[in-house]
């Protein structure tokens, strides 16, 4: 029994990936859509703007509201916990309006060069972030591996395939950033 299913499975595997291959240039070409924001049906620069102008909305409102809870909303309906609260009159449910009332107002009336302006400071920060780390992290296990006077040849070659790799990244690095 296990050796006819294993038989008719392998027979009809080119059946099956017949049209293996589109079926997966097709999922690519959607997955690439939405991360290009064709599905909003604008150019690419306004849907930058707007998916920026909804991620600033999406932190401003969190941010305030985190603020407004850590500042006492909802306080007073906790008996146990004693002290001034500045926002001690809101429940948690005022203070979640508030916060989206006010980081609606910010995100709309943004201007969208600022937004720009704030995507592409950090995206640089993340971009930094992502190349430093592994940068400074090679380094640094350049300097530790393995220890104070313990170098054998096994390290060594540890510390040269740490030093390629570290080339590799500082070179490929060097061809992006010529382009710009």
């Amino acid at each position: 029994m296990k050796k006819t299913w294993l038989l008719s499975v392998l027979l009809s595997l080119p059946f099956v990936a017949a049209d293996l291959a589109s079926t997966l240039g097709n999922a690519w070409d959607k997955i690439l859509g939405i991360g290009s924001l064709d599905f909003l049906g604008i150019s690419a620069g306004q849907g930058v703007v707007a998916m920026t102008r909804l991620l600033i909305w999406l932190l401003m409102f969190t941010v305030f509201f985190a603020v407004i809870l850590g500042l006492g909303a909802g306080y007073n309906a906790d008996p146990s916990k004693k002290g001034v609260a500045v926002f001690g009159f809101l429940s948690r449910t005022q203070a979640g309006v508030v916060a989206a009332v006010i980081a609606t107002i910010a995100a709309i009336f943004l201007p969208p060069d600022v937004l720009l302006a704030t995507g592409t400071g950090w995206a640089t920060a993340v971009a930094l972030l992502l190349i430093g780390g592994p940068i400074v992290g090679l380094a640094y296990l350049l300097y530790t591996i393995p220890g104070k006077g313990k170098d054998t040849k096994a390290t060594v070659f540890v510390k040269f395939v740490l030093c390629l790799l570290l080339y590799w990244i500082l070179s490929t690095m060097r061809h992006y950033v010529a382009q710009f």
